[in-house]
């Protein structure tokens, strides 16, 4: 599978404890916070990795992969549905009060 519109890809999935998305870092433990982590530039490695991580089910669920654009330091997710992901709602919540 080539890369597309992406420079490198990175593996995600939810923890199982809360729901939240989790990234694998590169030090392999999972983080929360997308900026840390770990971008992949070859299907190979990304290969070699979510093999890895599907034996991490006990402590993420359903690990996947995505395209990325890696500019300096940012990591720029492809899609919608990972900026979503990564950033939070796209509508302002209401306080009840």
């Amino acid at each position: 599978m080539a890369i597309h519109g992406g420079t490198h890809f990175v593996i995600s999935a939810n923890f199982t404890d809360s729901g939240a998305p989790a990234y694998l870092a590169a030090n392999g433990e999972w983080v929360r916070q997308l900026q840390s982590a770990l971008t992949i530039a070859t299907e190979a490695e990304r290969d070699e990795l979510m093999n890895r991580a599907l034996e991490q089910e006990r402590m993420v669920c359903d690990p996947y992969f995505f395209d990325v654009r890696v500019e300096g330091r940012t990591i720029d997710p492809i899609s919608t549905r990972e900026r979503i992901r990564a950033e939070g709602p796209t509508i302002r919540i209401r306080r009840p009060d």
